[in-house]
């Protein structure tokens, strides 16, 4: 894989503001080319204790300062995607978890990179790191979007063809019923990327060619996670999608879908037995029936 351009900053704890004193404990990476946005954290505070002599309930606020920027760091993936808000995020840090200058890194596999850098920067055990799945990632964000409250999940949709009832993870109301399924890409596979693309095309296809039961039409869309923007299996995935009528959302940015579903996306009020509800029905049924917003094709 081609080298690309990161970013990198050094995670600082700094107990007391005023004597400026650091420790580092963790390091954040980011890589705008391939969408990517990560920290390393240590796994235990002993360098902490060992400096500072921190235990007790400082040693406890510390783990939640850690916890919670690891948390803002998730959230922050479709928004900081450039130098630049990397650099507006550093300036408003204002407690004790500080954010050295970013520095350049050549990048060739990000996760490799940001070991590496923690290993030089850090040391220590870091704490271990499993990437979120494409669809909990993708809760997260919506819920940062202030999007989640149009978004039914865990949609189930009747799939006549087999004749039984699947799930699908997320949906939303506007004009037909919008369906969201996210997928995750192989890096740099595109045979196999191809025979997953043409899966979804066809599942797609079937439920937008047989309207709901209760969501009535139905409109199929991908969010497909690749290793990075320039895939190559991205153009290929996209017809094959395309050919069904299936539309392809790239993880990375969701920023068109977040507006439309923001301007024209109808509340669910709750769940009732796993089932979305309070989405006007096929009919305008319900108490957002009235409501006139522009379609999503």
């Amino acid at each position: 894989m081609n080298p690309v351009k990161g970013h990198y900053s050094i995670v600082q704890y700094c107990p007391d503001l005023a004597r400026r004193e650091t420790v580092n404990i963790g390091v954040v990476l980011l890589v705008p080319e391939r969408a990517f946005l990560q920290t390393r954290m240590v796994a235990d505070n002993e360098r902490v204790r060992h400096f500072f002599g921190t235990t007790g309930d400082d040693a406890k606020m510390l783990g939640d300062f850690k916890k919670s920027f690891t948390a803002r760091i998730e959230a922050e993936q479709t928004r900081m995607s450039t130098l630049e808000s990397f650099q507006k995020f550093i300036d408003t840090r204002g407690n004790q978890i500080q954010l050295t200058e970013p520095a350049f890194v050549k990048v060739r596999e990000c996760q490799v990179t940001i070991d590496q850098l923690f290993e030089q920067l850090v040391g220590g055990k870091a704490k271990s790191h499993k990437r979120e799945s494409c669809s909990k990632s993708l809760q997260t964000r919506f819920e940062a979007g202030k999007v989640a409250e149009l978004i039914g999940t865990n949609v189930p949709i009747s799939v006549p063809i087999l004749n039984r009832e699947t799930k699908v993870p997320f949906g939303f109301q506007n004009g037909a019923f919008h369906l969201l399924q996210p997928v995750t890409f192989a890096a740099d596979k595109e045979e196999v990327n191809f025979n997953l693309a043409l899966k979804y095309s066809m599942e797609g296809k079937n439920l937008q060619e047989h309207p709901d039961d209760e969501y009535g039409q139905l409109k199929f869309s991908v969010i497909g996670r690749f290793a990075s923007t320039s895939d190559p299996s991205i153009p290929i995935v996209r017809k094959v999608l395309a050919e069904s009528n299936v539309r392809l959302h790239l993880d990375h940015d969701l920023s068109g879908l977040f507006d439309v579903i923001c301007r024209a996306g109808r509340p669910r009020t709750k769940h009732a037995e796993n089932r979305v509800v309070g989405f006007a029905g096929p009919n305008g049924s319900g108490a957002e029936g009235n409501r006139k917003a522009p379609e999503y094709k």
